[in-house]
């Protein structure tokens, strides 16, 4: 069965996901844990940027936008939920330690003072209802504290699958760390 995505593209459904994992091909997901990818890494060099990176041949690396994803489906977007949506959700289940607790809410308290949320920053528009945060891949230290998140998410059986993206969609809100875009449909099937 495929799906026409654009009149150049054509995608097999099989090729997009597997029935184990979820993981998609030709978008580069990572395996399900909390290892931080190669990029992540590369990234966390002190003086990396994209402008500095561009300019070197010797960086054997694609500069890609990354969406941590959950395996539950968000009403709004109707793709997987992110990060947050996960974290917020293990916060306030039952059965949770409270050092868990503790840690998603330092976490959260972090992210609520250094990440400002687009829906603070646009005027209310139902078109931004399928919108979708990215990171982009200089936000080192935000990439490393979703990682910390990850890693807490997991440890109580909440898979998280890392995306990583040359395209996110049509942008409505970007700034140093983030993008928020309403996907294109061919990234949309990735999500």
């Amino acid at each position: 069965m495929f799906f026409a995505v654009s009149p150049l593209l054509r995608v097999s459904v099989s090729a997009l996901r597997d029935g184990v994992t979820g993981n998609t091909s030709g978008f580069e997901l990572e395996d399900e844990g909390s290892i931080p990818s190669p990029a992540a890494k590369l990234l966390e060099r002190k003086g990396t940027s994209i402008e500095s990176m561009k300019n070197k041949e010797d960086v054997a690396i694609e500069l890609m936008f990354i969406r941590f994803a959950g395996a539950e489906i968000d009403e709004r977007s109707h793709v997987s939920a992110g990060l947050f949506c996960a974290a917020s959700h293990l916060r306030w289940s039952e059965g949770l330690p409270d050092y868990e607790f503790e840690a998603l809410t330092e976490l959260k308290d972090w992210f609520d003072v250094h990440l400002p949320s687009p829906f603070d920053r646009l005027p209310h528009d139902r078109r931004y209802e399928q919108a979708i945060c990215w990171f982009k891949p200089t936000a080192r230290e935000h990439l490393k504290r979703a990682w910390e998140l990850v890693a807490i998410l997991e440890r109580n059986d909440v898979l998280i699958w890392t995306i990583r993206s040359r395209q996110t969609g049509y942008v409505h809100y970007e700034d140093e760390v983030q993008i928020f875009a309403r996907p294109y449909n061919d990234v949309r099937l990735i999500l």
